[in-house]
């Protein structure tokens, strides 16, 4: 749209979660949000995490819930007419024939690097995988997954101390401060693009609770990782004792490797403040929080097995 200067850009928004208020916080002053879509109702809204329907409805937004696919929200965003549509953590991919309602197109914001994390929980994998640097990309919606052209990428460091929850209160800013810097590119008429090299990164699976069981023989820091990774506000790793489940919220670890190595999972140390000492594939694992599953006692003893 070069060359074009929109005073007032018709918006219909895509979202959920606080990200998702973010983002449509910073549109509602200098556009005209006309339509808001928000997730199915979810058992974690309003607790986890804030209620985006909520925010536009005491907004005066006209908002209803849905996934894409329903023939409800087709005809709602076409009865919005809008000339962009923004996409903010809403978890269902918008068809082409709801996108091709946008006249300038539909902008997504993801919260990785792209290329890299393409697809479903980007800052979990992230995490998981060690990475030092997270960041958003607002990028245009194509056929393909997360796979369109970049208009504006937000790097940030992220130290191998800090969660997910971490995570998502360092991009909370970056949402609002990206969404301000692209939709003045758009106003103004001047949208840069850059193309993706989609060849060598792959598209990253969606994660499940269960997908939070600690295997082990994991290396300390492999474990470590995963528990960063799926902390609070998240449903957390989990392990079982005796049959018992056990969470693990937080941890620390050491790369020693003692010549007296026991079998991984083994409780080799109890320490203050309820902690304890749990031997690796490679390297110890020290459980700083951690709760039970149930209302049970889960009181460990120097030599349980974890599996």
């Amino acid at each position: 749209m070069a060359g074009r200067r929109r005073k007032e850009i018709r918006v219909v928004f895509f979202g959920n979660h606080d990200v998702g208020i973010a983002a449509l916080g910073s549109l509602l002053p200098k556009t005209n949000v006309v339509a808001v879509i928000a997730h199915p109702p979810d058992p974690e809204e309003g607790v986890c995490f804030s209620s985006l329907h909520d925010f536009a409805f005491d907004s005066k937004i006209p908002v209803i819930r849905g996934k894409a696919t329903e023939k409800s929200i087709y005809d709602f965003v076409k009865e919005a007419s809008p000339d962009l549509i923004w996409v903010t953590d809403y978890r269902y991919l918008l068809p082409l024939q709801i996108t091709s309602l946008a006249k300038i197109g539909t902008v997504n914001l993801h919260p990785s690097l792209l290329p890299k994390y393409r697809g479903r929980a980007p800052l979990n994998w992230a995490i998981i995988n060690g990475e030092d640097k997270v960041g958003l990309t607002a990028h245009f919606i194509d056929e393909g997954v997360d796979s369109g052209d970049i208009i504006k990428q937000l790097p940030i460091s992220l130290s191998i101390h800090q969660d997910i929850g971490d995570a998502i209160n360092l991009l909370i800013p970056i949402y609002r401060a990206i969404t301000e810097d692209v939709i003045h590119c758009f106003i103004e008429g001047n949208v840069p693009r850059r193309k993706q090299d989609i060849s060598s990164h792959p598209v990253f699976p969606s994660r499940k609770p269960e997908d939070g069981l600690i295997h082990w023989k994991n290396s300390a820091l492999d474990i470590y990782n995963l528990i960063r990774a799926v902390s609070h506000p998240y449903p957390g790793a989990f392990t079982y004792v005796n049959g018992r489940k056990l969470y693990l919220w937080k941890s620390s670890f050491s790369e020693d490797l003692s010549s007296k190595k026991q079998r991984a999972g083994t409780v080799l140390k109890l320490n203050k403040l309820n902690g304890f000492d749990v031997q690796c594939g490679d390297g110890v694992l020290n459980v700083l929080e951690w709760s039970a599953g149930s209302d049970e006692e889960s009181n460990l003893i120097v030599g349980d097995i974890l599996t």
